[in-house]
């Protein structure tokens, strides 16, 4: 994950601070400790937490650490808490946290859980480790299995086939989840615990030579290392770390200067990052954010504290009441009055649609840059800060946008998106089936977006895509992020796809054909127009789809999409919902089996 430099500034003196919370009990109570992995690069080579990390890493041996769990409790200050199994089952971490109460700090495998979760610090327990490198390969294979077990009885991150949505989990064999589920099955986290504690503790009463977190192969240090700590300077304040700090660092992870380029820099990528209230940038007071509503009380609340609690708050936040009737407006005024800070703004109109809507706020809007959410979706902490962050690398663009994920009850699956950081074209990537840009996923530049005329009032599909196609013929450029920081949820009230009503707008997908727009352009329209007639003709608009057949004959790239088109215009109207069924259906088993 990158970082906003603002935000990265703040988590930064957060992680300080509970540093010297640690240091001060550990002085307290005569523990010996020791700074260990990212955050002992960061004292040898910068005397401060690395400029991209997002942790502080501490060790200690076992005996040093089970005193400090011990101790820790009754001497830590009222702000901070200790996390560990013993004092808090629920966590699916064998090691201990100290956490700074009032803050949040989330990955995304662990959003959900009934756990604190402030922003904290890790500290390890380091065990005694066999000279002998089978005994050593056979016990890390132990441990590693026995934590997995205790992180399954917390909760399920591996998935049985594919990628798991953080990336970072390898994903296991259906013989390795299999095992995990039985011995979860059979064991309590208890008797897992005890297991594990077992195994990791196993040589201590040894004369081995080296300590070591034990699943950490190369995470190793010596026994005369850990005897002679060493002061060194970290972040203002002297800190105990290893001797020989440099021959540990190179014999952990080789060649250091691997780990200095930009793509190669490593951190936890938290999918929620809360201070305990919003922080303010000169970036962050440049953006509105405007939220179209319509009978959405069952999920409007749930996108409002989204962005209520954003680690960088924006200048604002619109809501449009578009004529709602099921009680949106009193879930919004309930929001209103429990975060006045907020600034939030409720507007109520006639009903006249998600364009008109979405106009509305735009033009009420004061910041430079309007940011899009509908009211069906929600954001996760990081959104507006990765903007600012993409306005500083990228400050010349017109439209930002993130990857997001689909959310559909239970089940998330990330979306098909471009895969790098940078400018792109949305025409392009559509053809390429990847979604650059989405409402939910944009910031737009509210000038070029009045000068355009707005989102084509009196459109019910494809107005958004309508938009991207006349920002991209007026010159405007677009900039991704390919970190996941929108939900898209597909089970919403009332998906404006899922309901067909005849359009009266003066716009039409049709116009923005232009002979001389370059021939992506001119593909990317006709597939937008051939994907909303398909659902228009599902839904009884017989007529409107006859005309997008005619009108986007001319395609070479989605003549599949203009045959399937034909075919379901030609059936009787009860059969095309069947028919379409059958189709997409078919077509999810040839992609999933890469027929």
């Amino acid at each position: 994950m990158k970082y906003n430099s603002d935000i990265l500034r703040r988590l930064h003196s957060e992680l300080y601070d509970i540093l010297r919370e640690v240091i001060r009990v550990c002085q307290s109570a005569d523990i010996p400790y020791f700074v260990q992995g990212g955050t002992a690069i960061g004292v040898h080579f910068f005397e401060e937490i690395v400029p991209w990390d997002d942790d502080v890493d501490l060790g200690m041996t076992r005996t040093n650490y089970e005193r400090f769990l011990r101790e820790a409790p009754a001497l830590l200050g009222e702000e901070y808490t200790l996390q560990e199994y013993n004092t808090e089952p629920n966590t699916p971490f064998y090691f201990a946290k100290v956490r700074k109460r009032g803050t949040r700090f989330v990955e995304s495998e662990w959003v959900g859980l009934p756990i604190e979760e402030g922003i904290y610090i890790d500290i390890f327990p380091y065990d005694l480790i066999p000279d002998d490198e089978s005994l050593r390969r056979r016990q890390r294979a132990k441990v590693g299995f026995w934590v997995n077990c205790f992180i399954a009885k917390s909760t399920w991150i591996w998935p049985w086939f594919g990628e798991p949505n953080n990336g970072i989990k390898k994903p296991k064999s259906m013989l390795s989840c299999a095992m995990l589920r039985v011995t979860c099955a059979l064991m309590s986290k208890g008797a897992i615990y005890d297991k594990l504690h077992r195994e990791l503790t196993r040589y201590n009463d040894t004369s081995a030579t080296y300590y070591n977190i034990v699943r950490m192969p190369k995470d190793m240090i010596s026994s005369e290392s850990i005897e002679r700590l060493e002061e060194r300077l970290f972040g203002g304040m002297k800190v105990m770390a290893p001797a020989n700090l440099e021959s540990y660092l190179r014999s952990h992870y080789g060649d250091i200067q691997k780990w200095l380029p930009e793509d190669k820099r490593l951190n936890h990528a938290p999918e929620i990052l809360s201070f305990g209230r919003g922080i303010t940038t000169d970036e962050s007071e440049r953006i509105s954010v405007v939220i179209p509503l319509y009978n959405k009380a069952a999920e409007v609340e749930r996108a409002l504290l989204s962005v209520v609690n954003q680690s960088l708050a924006p200048r604002e936040i619109i809501v449009v009441d578009d004529g709602s009737t099921d009680g949106s407006r009193s879930v919004c005024q309930r929001v209103i009055a429990s975060h006045p800070e907020a600034n939030i703004r409720l507007i109520t109109q006639a009903n006249r649609g998600v364009s008109a809507a979405r106009n509305r706020g735009i033009s009420e809007a004061t910041g430079e840059y309007v940011a899009l959410l509908d009211a069906d979706d929600y954001y996760t902490s990081g959104y507006i800060a990765e903007v600012c962050r993409l306005m500083e690398y990228y400050p010349n663009s017109d439209a930002y946008s993130t990857a997001f994920d689909i959310v559909e009850g239970k089940r998330r699956v990330a979306a098909r998106t471009p895969a790098k950081e940078g400018y792109f074209s949305p025409d392009v990537e559509a053809l390429d089936r990847r979604y650059g840009i989405i409402p939910s996923t944009a910031t737009l530049k509210r000038d070029r977006v009045l000068e355009i005329g707005g989102f084509p009032e009196g459109m019910r599909l494809g107005e958004d895509q309508w938009l991207w196609i006349r920002m991209i013929q007026q010159g405007c450029t677009f900039c991704f992020s390919p970190m996941s920081l929108v939900r898209y949820s597909k089970q919403a009230s009332n998906r404006s796809a899922s309901i067909y009503r005849a359009e009266q707008s003066q716009h039409t997908i049709a116009e923005l054909y232009s002979p001389t727009a370059p021939p992506s352009l001119n593909e990317y329209i006709a597939r937008v127009g051939i994907g909303k007639a398909i659902t228009q003709s599902v839904k009884g608009g017989t007529e409107d789809a006859a005309k997008a057949i005619e009108a986007f004959a001319y395609t070479r790239y989605s003549r599949g999409q203009l045959r399937r088109l034909r075919t379901l215009n030609a059936l009787p109207l009860w059969l095309r919902a069947l028919a379409d069924k059958a189709y997409t259906t078919l077509a999810w088993i040839a992609t999933r089996r890469g027929l």
